[in-house]
């Protein structure tokens, strides 16, 4: 598809066949991570602490922090449309790596005896877990197995990341498990389920993985004020306090008096939302009954996972609730589910929807450009400051 550079000064483009349609646009909606607010340093560095801390300090490998995974690394996901969820997300990569951990094994013939000793551990509580890893971690150690040899192995022709991504896609999604066969052609049912007990991670149960992100993303005195109940890591400082919202007032204020109060769509909590909208005294843009958190219009977490983005199943809920029929709709975005999730409601019969696509939060903008470019985006800027330029170029009046 084509575009037209809008805006030079601001680097703002629009699709070809999409001016009129936008100068039309009755309603605003936007995604919250890495459109309203800074996540690079916060969500995205959690991931990275996650799978620092799980090998690192739970198994007590040696190796450097910050190696395991990289911003580029977790971009490399972010960009199959599958792994909008961070959850998800980290727990793939410790998956990647844990397949790594077994395929070594294998090969210094010592696999048998790891199955043996750690092939029934079940997780019962953070601290007996902790303690069962500590054991994982020797036997590890002892064999040679070190963070560093493993984050070496990201770009191997034969066990590389990449491969590990390749197993994934959005016409055959499987579970994450059985992508290790990217890296393990030898990957069989009890590897499998040696992962899963090495890296609990339950949608609807107390688990390892969430507990940890969940602790490492709020520090502990958010993480106790939240999820009501004391924090087993402890760790002092909390990254969602360091995240930045991005839209200035005088944006907010521009694109309100045009469009009137915001709606949000986002797979984050709606504590952790509206705590930043009130850090930054933003809510009063935005409409309460508009601004949805997925997990408001889910019964589980499980049904989060098979429903979130890019899913259109709840966005078309609503849109169809909150808007009215034939009212013009942007829905502002920062990756390719964003994009996926606005086309895959269009194919649902969603009239008048478009997607201005902000490139910001990518570490590579120009191969989301091109992502977007295929989905079919209406507009792409580089972030939401960019949104009142996009429809005065257009001929508007903000």
């Amino acid at each position: 598809m084509s575009y037209r550079l809008l805006n030079n000064e601001r680097q703002i483009y629009v699709r070809a066949g999409s001016e009129k349609t936008l100068r039309g646009i009755k309603k605003l909606i936007f995604d919250f991570d890495g459109v309203l607010a800074q996540t690079s340093q916060s969500y995205r560095q959690t991931i990275r602490n996650v799978v620092d801390y799980y090998f690192l300090d739970l198994l007590g490998l040696t190796g450097e922090k910050g190696k395991l995974v990289t911003l580029r690394d977790i971009q490399k996901f972010k960009d199959t449309g599958l792994y909008n969820n961070d959850w998800k997300l980290s727990y793939a990569l410790i998956n990647y790596y844990l397949s790594i951990v077994l395929r070594n094994l294998e090969q210094k013939n010592v696999l048998e005896e790891f199955k043996k000793q750690f092939g029934g551990i079940q997780f019962s509580n953070v601290q007996e877990l902790i303690q069962n890893l500590t054991k994982v971690g020797d036997f590890l150690r002892r064999y040679g197995i070190s963070a560093t040899a493993l984050s070496n192995l990201k770009d191997d022709k034969i066990v590389g990341l990449d491969l590990f991504l390749a197993q994934a896609s959005l016409e055959k999604q499987k579970p994450i498990e059985t992508s290790l066969v990217g890296v393990d052609p030898e990957v069989v049912e009890d590897k499998e389920m040696l992962v899963r007990w090495l890296i609990p991670y339950d949608l609807e149960k107390p688990d390892l993985l969430k507990r940890l992100f969940e602790e490492t993303y709020l520090g502990k005195e958010l993480f106790t004020k939240i999820y009501d109940m004391p924090a087993f890591f402890k760790f002092d400082s909390s990254l969602l306090d360091i995240e930045e919202f991005i839209p200035t007032k005088k944006t907010m204020s521009l694109l309100r008096s045009q469009f009137g109060k915001f709606g949000i769509y986002s797979g984050r909590p709606r504590p952790q939302g509206m705590y930043i909208l009130e850090k930054y005294s933003y809510t009063r843009y935005f409409d309460q009954t508009q601004s949805v958190f997925l997990g408001d219009l889910l019964k589980s977490e499980a049904e989060m996972e098979k429903l979130g983005k890019p899913d259109p199943t709840l966005f078309v809920e609503l849109i169809k609730k909150t808007v009215d029929r034939g009212v013009g709709v942007v829905y502002v975005g920062d990756g390719i589910a964003d994009a996926i999730l606005v086309e895959n409601a269009k194919a649902m019969g969603l009239e008048n929807l478009y997607f201005v696509g902000v490139v910001s939060s990518s570490e590579d903008s120009n191969t989301l450009f091109t992502q977007y470019s295929k989905h079919g985006a209406d507009a792409v800027v580089t972030d939401v400051n960019d949104i009142p330029y996009l429809f005065t170029s257009l001929g508007g009046t903000l």
